[in-house]
């Protein structure tokens, strides 16, 4: 394990390095000045939400003003908290691997997926946080697969004060712990999780009631972005939208794309409840490979969050990260190589053809990310934790005893 364990931080540093300082233009892609300058107002004796506006949650802004604490230059400051993230969510893939009992190919494999990451995705990823949410939830999954329910209600916490997603998890964390400790140690992991939560946020709202309620009114109003499934079926049936700039995005409204919204949210919550049903009757079939079961819903609530969301920014892809991997059996090779093509098309329309979909509306980045939705939609479907039974040879902490 301390040997994978090394080459695996090895192959991340050397990704990184190769990324930031050979292939990419650093400076192409930034939300770094953004937090920069959320850290410059708290500097400054601000207070976010009451003072000025942020769009993230409490303990983001708290994230990007730790990191302006680091004696260098912010960007690279960032850039490097992002590698110590990418190396974060290696090991979690490596580590969950060798729970899960899976093949030494196959625990090389994820941790190799998660180091070309920043290849596959390109250097936006040293610009957003989302590798920290990555980290997060996998770490999350190797606390729950080990049976360490305080600490993985304690990340998921921590994940959903830092980006309101992973409360999309919750559900699904809640079966495993009752599935394996009882109703009432499960309940009590969700009010200590909903607890912690709001610890983040009420001191803000209590401050600044309107402008604390915009951090959940801003992304429950947006509209389609570009790169939306919706949005790109509008664009390829050619059917008339008008274009916008909102919310720190391009956008499409008009009759059809409202029509998309309504319906891929209506999709989404189906998906998700039917991700939950699928879960809980694995479970109760087959309790001995519950792990591989988590795994699944773990994996299947993010893609379908990202693939019928109404905005799909490129950092999004990440938060598959490293559930995504870890799927069982065959299905599991077919979600990474999925996965890593999906990574792809999304680096092609973004940064290198977006100014070609955005101005002109160009056919080739417009079937570019109808195929890299295609493909997200096939990795809902890829995950889903009816998957086959995962060999391993040791039972996983946490799970029920053999009668």
């Amino acid at each position: 394990m301390r040997r994978a364990a090394v080459i695996t931080v090895t192959a991340c540093a050397a990704v990184w390095v190769l990324m930031r300082w050979v292939l990419y233009d650093f400076f192409q892609l930034g939300d770094t000045r953004v937090y920069e300058h959320a850290v410059r107002m708290i500097d400054a004796g601000a207070l976010p939400y009451r003072d000025f506006d942020v769009e993230y949650p409490p303990l983001a802004t708290g994230f990007f003003w730790l990191v302006g604490r680091v004696p260098v230059d912010y960007q690279l400051a960032f850039s490097l908290a992002m590698l110590v993230s990418l190396i974060a969510t290696a090991l979690a893939a490596l580590v969950a691997a060798r729970i899960l009992g899976v093949g030494p190919r196959r625990q090389a494999l994820a941790a190799a997926i998660v180091a070309i990451t920043p290849l596959a995705l390109g250097t936006l990823v040293q610009t957003r946080y989302d590798l920290l949410l990555a980290a997060l939830l996998g770490w999350t999954l190797v606390a729950a697969l080990r049976g360490r329910y305080a600490l993985a209600w304690t990340l998921l916490a921590v994940a959903t004060a830092v980006k309101l997603v992973p409360v999309l998890l919750v559900p699904a964390l809640l079966l495993w712990h009752s599935h394996n400790r009882g109703r009432r140690p499960a309940f009590d992991g969700a009010l200590a999780f909903g607890a912690g939560v709001a610890a983040t946020i009420l001191p803000f709202f209590a401050m600044a009631p309107d402008a604390t309620w915009r951090l959940f009114g801003y992304h429950l109003d947006r509209p389609l972005q570009i790169e939306s499934l919706g949005s790109s079926i509008t664009h390829a049936l050619g059917r008339p939208f008008q274009a916008v700039n909102s919310f720190g995005s391009e956008n499409v409204v008009g009759s059809l794309p409202d029509a998309l919204s309504a319906g891929s949210t209506v999709l989404l919550l189906a998906c998700l409840a039917g991700t939950l049903i699928a879960f809980r009757g694995r479970l109760r079939r087959d309790p001995q490979t519950g792990g591989a079961a988590l795994v699944g819903a773990f994996a299947a609530t993010m893609a379908a969050t990202i693939a019928l969301g109404k905005v799909i920014s490129p950092q999004y892809l990440v938060w598959l990260l490293p559930a995504a991997l870890l799927v069982e059996g065959r299905r599991g090779r077919f979600a990474a190589g999925i996965l890593i093509v999906a990574m792809g098309l999304t680096q092609l329309v973004f940064p290198l053809l977006y100014a070609d979909l955005v101005e002109r509306g160009a056919d080739l980045p417009v079937w570019l990310l109808v195929a890299r939705n295609a493909l997200l939609l096939a990795l809902v479907v890829a995950v889903w934790p009816w998957a086959g039974r995962i060999r391993r040879s040791t039972p996983l902490a946490g799970a029920p005893a053999q009668p």
